[in-house]
Order: C-alpha cells, then sequence, then structure tokens
C-alpha cells in the first residue's frame, strides 16, 4: 500500500529509488515500493492518482507491439491527473546508447509526442496533412510541453571549452549522429 499524499511516480524506477515518489517496477530486486509489469494491461493505481510521472529511461524498452504501446500511453493518461505531467527520458535514436542496447524496441523524438495530442490532430485534420493521428488511435491526448535535447559529453565539453558554439552544436544536431545523447520530454495530460 502506497501513500496517497505521495503524488509523483517513479515508474520503471530500477535501482534509481526516489523519495517523495511511489517508486514502481517489474525488477523485484531493485526493491521498488510496487512491483509491476507496465506491458500487463491493468495497472495498479487510480485513475488521476499522479501529479507527476517520471519515466527515466523505460519507454524505449516497452510496447514493441503497438496495441502494448497504445495501452501503455492509455494507461498513463488515464493514472495523470488533468494537467499532470509525464517527464519521460529516452536515449535520442542517433545514438549510439539506442542502438547498443537490444532491449530498446522503439525510438523517439519530440514528434511522436506532438502527435498525441488531440488539438494537434485535429489541425493537421484540417490541414489534410500526412500524419498519423496517434490520440485519435490510440484514445489519449498530452500537450507537449517541453522537449529538451541532451548533448553527448563529448560536444557539451567542446561548447564549455570554446571550440563549438551551441549553434554549431545545434546545427550539427540536424544531421550528425552521436551529438544528441538523449530526449527530455515532458508531456501534460488533458482530460
Amino acid at each position: 500500500m502506497t501513500d496517497p499524499a505521495v503524488r509523483k511516480l517513479n515508474l520503471g524506477c530500477g535501482f534509481d529509488i526516489r523519495p517523495d515518489f511511489v517508486n514502481a517496477d517489474s525488477f523485484v530486486e531493485c526493491k521498488p515500493d510496487v512491483v509491476m509489469d507496465i506491458e500487463q494491461p491493468e495497472w495498479p493505481f487510480e485513475d488521476g492518482r499522479f501529479d507527476h510521472v517520471l519515466m527515466k529511461h523505460v519507454l524505449e524498452h516497452v510496447g514493441k507491439d503497438f496495441a502494448d504501446f497504445a495501452r501503455i500511453m492509455r494507461n498513463l493518461h488515464r493514472i495523470l491527473s488533468p494537467g499532470g505531467i509525464a517527464e519521460i527520458h529516452v536515449p535520442h535514436y542517433r545514438h549510439e546508447t539506442y542502438w547498443s542496447d537490444p532491449t530498446h524496441v522503439r525510438a523517439f523524438t519530440p514528434l511522436t509526442f506532438r502527435m498525441m495530442s488531440k488539438r494537434q490532430n485535429d489541425e493537421w485534420i484540417a490541414a489534410r496533412a500526412n500524419y498519423t493521428m496517434l490520440a485519435y488511435v490510440m484514445g489519449v491526448d498530452f500537450e507537449l510541453r517541453q522537449a529538451v535535447q541532451v548533448y553527448d559529453p563529448a560536444y557539451s565539453a567542446a561548447m564549455n571549452e570554446g571550440r563549438m558554439t551551441r549553434e554549431e552544436v545545434r546545427r550539427r544536431a540536424e544531421t550528425d549522429w552521436g551529438v544528441v545523447r538523449e530526449l527530455h520530454i515532458q508531456i501534460a495530460a488533458v482530460k
């Protein structure tokens, strides 16, 4: 049983047990507060239970089958309060940390999460744009609040040492592999 006053969930916590969070994972050895498999249809949390859900290097490991992925996102939407934030960290698809791990099943970009917005889907529908309307397909509604690129340490060091400007790194990140190590995404549940 978890304290209902704790409104933050560390989903897929692994050994990153955080105070002031409900820590949940399927790996018993990390001693989470809640043992659960996020790929199972039923999650042990009531609707609107959390204001903040942290998924740090979790989402790229689950939902290889699209139906499973859609169910995971529906469950995430269900357990978030109206306006609740899901903070999602994933490796960048053009970095070796994504491709080196054989357990990674899905890559993400900020566009992936924009596709989960009914407002954005409606704009695309009106414009007859060619995007998958994931919000409607999956039965969710999230608004992308923030998307931050975390640069590889070699590029961060080059900026810190004055060998490259931030703009040069940003330009390289648009085309080159290995520049962006991971993405930090924040999406808000629209209800």
